[in-house]
């Protein structure tokens, strides 16, 4: 009983440290994206450039460290090729050669450092209650209604995007609104998809956070299973009946 308590112990540890962990890298790399944003758009400071390089500098680290300690470094390599992808100072190396400004782009590999894990989740959350189908549908609305009221109010392209993207999110500021029918019946139908969108959101993180619930509810029933049988043969029938109520349940 002591050992498996220990080894309880150590799991949790285990789990808070790679927690822990896997928040840092993504701090890091989610800094490193904002970095990259702005180097696009305006360039960086002198200290911004610092702390580019310090982020690149613990991410090469963290990444060969992984390399070291990974059983097969093969299958490491491909299943981290993002990963090592943003680490690659491309951007800084065509800034130090002065190559085009579009090559800036490759600043924005940055994101491929953020942990696999991550991605996954936000996958996850994204495919609950069929969110993803939802934002497709939308994101193509606002284009097609940016290019509709374009048309029908003779709005320039910078204008309909921005009115298409508030109306959507029913934000609606009142800077921009359409004055003829065509244009009121496309706002019509974005209003209809922006109102859709904030109830699938809604209705996705409430789904989401129960089934994480329910796993965590899951992983304590079999918790208690395991320490059940720790001491199984001082288990009665009845006992073992229980555990396999349980269990079926559980499958269920």
């Amino acid at each position: 009983m002591g050992s498996s308590a220990s080894k309880k112990i150590d799991k949790k540890k285990k789990r808070r440290n790679t927690l822990i962990y896997e928040y840092c890298i993504c701090s890091f790399a989610l800094v490193g994206t904002i970095l990259a944003v702005i180097d696009i758009l305006q360039g960086l400071a002198v200290w911004q450039q610092f702390l580019e390089w310090g982020i690149l500098i613990i991410l090469t680290i963290d990444y060969f460290v992984r390399l070291i300690l990974a059983d097969n470094k093969k299958v490491f390599i491909k299943e981290n090729i993002f990963n090592l992808i943003a680490i690659l100072p491309f951007h800084s190396i065509f800034r130090i050669f002065r190559v085009s400004r579009l090559f800036k782009l490759l600043s924005l590999s940055i994101i491929g450092a953020f942990p696999r894990k991550f991605f996954r989740k936000i996958n996850k959350f994204v495919n609950t209650n069929g969110l993803k189908n939802m934002i497709i549908f939308t994101v193509l609305a606002i284009f097609l209604g940016s290019f509709g009221i374009m048309y029908a109010e003779n709005m320039s392209l910078g204008d309909s995007l921005w009115w298409a993207f508030v109306t959507a999110t029913t934000v609606g500021y009142g800077d921009l609104s359409p004055e003829t029918s065509l244009g009121r019946l496309i706002a019509a139908v974005l209003m209809i998809f922006g109102i859709g969108l904030i109830g699938s959101i809604t209705s996705t993180i409430t789904s989401y956070f129960l089934k994480l619930d329910n796993k965590s509810y899951k992983e304590e029933n079999i918790e208690l299973i395991k320490k059940k049988l720790d001491d199984i043969s001082n288990l009665s029938d009845h006992d073992i009946d229980e555990i396999c109520k349980v269990l079926k349940s559980l499958n269920k």
